[in-house]
C-alpha cells in the first residue's frame, strides 16, 4: 500500500474498525461527530466529513485518513502504512469511497479480526519475543507472566497474523506487534491485582507502560493494584471504578502529552490529596517505556 492508496481509505471505516462510534450526525449524515480518542471529553470535538474523507479535531489537528492513523498510532508515514496494510490488506480497494449513514443510525464495530487461538507467550512466533524483550526491553519472565501469544485472522483478506495479547476486564485482548496496535473481542480496561493490602492503585494508559514500570522496579508484581486504561476514552469509566472501589492512594503514571495531562488533572480534581502524579519522574520522555528504552 502506498500513501495515495492509504489516503483514499474511508475514515469512517478506520474509526469503526478501531471501535469508535459517532455520537452526532450533521448534513444528512455527511458529517459525523466523535468523542476524540486523543483526550477525555464529554462533548464531541472530532468531526469527519465522509464525502471529502477528511477529519478535524478542534482540540488537536486534522487531515486525511493517513494523517489520522499517524496521529492515533503515534508513528510516522511508514508505520501508518504498515498499520493500514495489516488492517485492510488487499481488501482496501473494495471499500466504498463514501458511506451513507442515516441520521439516527450509529455505526457498530464489525468483527473484522477474528481470534483463532491464545497461547503462552513465546510459543511459536519468535519475532514477538524479539519485539517485546529487545525492542521494548521487557524481561522474558515479566512478559510471560502477563502476555499471551494470539493468532488472529483478518477475514477480509484471509491472512493470519500473530501478536502479543494483554487481556482486559471483558475477556478481550489488547494486541500489539511491531507494525500494529488494535484489540480483539470486547474493548475494555485491564486490571491486575497486586500483592498488597488493596488500598493503593497505580493507573497507566497502556499495558506497555505497566510492564515497563515493573521492569524499572525489577519486580514481577506490584504491591499496589494496577488499572490500565487501554484507551483515554475510558477516563470517566476509570474514575467511576476507582471511586466505587474506595482506594485510599491513587498513583498516576500517565503519558506526557495533552491527553495524559487532562486525565491527570481530572484525577487530581476528583481525588485531591489521595492522587499522586508521577509524570515528573519521566518528564523528559513521552511515557515510561521511553524512559526504560533510554537507559536512564
Amino acid at each position: 500500500m502506498n500513501t495515495a492508496q492509504a489516503k483514499k481509505i474511508p475514515l469512517l471505516e478506520i474509526l469503526t474498525r478501531l471501535g469508535f462510534q459517532p455520537v452526532k450526525t450533521f448534513k444528512g449524515g455527511e458529517e459525523l461527530a466523535f468523542l476524540s480518542p486523543f483526550r477525555e471529553e464529554k462533548e464531541p470535538s472530532l468531526f469527519v466529513n465522509i464525502r471529502k474523507n477528511v477529519w478535524n479535531d478542534f482540540g488537536d489537528i486534522g487531515g486525511n485518513a493517513l494523517d489520522f492513523v499517524i496521529r492515533y498510532q503515534k508513528t510516522d508515514v511508514k508505520g501508518g502504512l504498515e498499520f493500514l496494510d495489516q488492517m485492510f490488506g488487499s481488501g482496501f480497494s473494495t471499500i466504498p469511497a463514501t458511506v451513507k449513514t442515516p441520521r439516527s443510525t450509529l455505526v457498530t464495530k464489525p468483527e473484522i479480526f477474528l481470534l483463532d487461538s491464545v497461547m503462552p507467550f513465546g510459543t511459536s512466533a519468535k519475532s514477538l519475543v524479539t519485539y517485546i524483550t529487545q525492542e521494548r526491553r521487557i524481561p522474558p519472565d515479566v512478559a510471560a507472566k502477563y502476555l499471551k501469544e494470539v493468532r488472529y485472522t483478518n477475514r477480509e483478506n484471509g491472512k493470519t497474523y500473530f501478536a502479543v495479547g494483554f487481556e482486559n476486564m471483558s475477556g478481550g485482548y489488547e494486541i500489539r506487534n511491531p507494525f500494529f496496535k488494535s484489540s480483539l473481542g470486547a474493548k475494555d480496561m485491564s486490571f491486575v491485582k497486586g500483592n498488597g493490602a488493596g488500598d493503593e492503585l497505580y493507573v497507566f494508559e497502556g499495558f506497555m507502560d505497566f510492564l515497563s514500570k515493573l521492569t524499572l522496579e525489577s519486580v514481577d508484581t506490584f504491591s499496589a493494584d494496577a488499572l490500565i486504561l487501554n484507551s483515554v476514552s475510558y477516563a470517566q469509566k476509570a474514575i467511576k471504578y476507582i471511586r466505587e472501589e474506595k482506594y485510599n492512594i491513587i498513583t498516576g503514571y500517565l503519558d506526557n502529552d495533552k491527553a495524559g495531562e487532562e486525565f491527570s488533572q481530572s484525577l487530581k480534581q476528583e481525588f485531591n490529596e489521595m492522587f499522586f502524579d508521577k509524570r515528573i519522574g519521566y518528564q523528559a520522555f513521552k511515557d515510561i517505556n521511553e524512559l526504560l528504552l533510554s537507559g536512564k
